[in-house]
């Protein structure tokens, strides 16, 4: 496949994805979620190295694992684990499949979002590593 037949997928490497999940028709029944992401905003914010947000939703964030590492100094490992756990406890519990995010410009089937923060906590290194 090439990059062009990953279009609205999530690149989490080098040739590594998150496959889209369509949700064509489903748009109106979407559900906020930035309040549940509170603790993991700084790290997020330090992936937002490829553009901004505001212009290109997740491909604006480089969320391979090599650009986790590099965003992790200064950055509590433990406090991020603690957040991933509050947000995808939170958003399992949410209504419906279908999440928004106005921080990260993208609307998207919940499971893309938690399949995406299971990356992002699995690159992570354990508290005192």
């Amino acid at each position: 496949m090439t990059e062009r037949d990953h279009k609205y997928d999530i690149r989490i490497g080098e040739d590594a994805w998150i496959e889209n999940i369509d949700i064509a028709g489903r748009y109106a029944q979407a559900v906020d979620i930035d309040a549940h992401m509170a603790g993991l905003w700084p790290l997020l914010e330090r992936l937002e190295t490829e553009c901004v947000a505001d212009c290109c939703g997740f491909d604006a964030y480089d969320f391979t694992r090599e650009g986790i590492a590099a965003a992790l100094p200064g950055l509590e490992p433990a406090q991020l684990h603690a957040a991933y756990a509050a947000a995808t406890r939170a958003l399992a519990a949410l209504p419906g499949d279908v999440i928004l995010s106005s921080r990260m410009n993208n609307l998207a089937h919940k499971r893309m979002l938690l399949r995406l923060l299971e990356h992002i906590d699995s690159c992570i290194p354990p508290a005192g590593a």
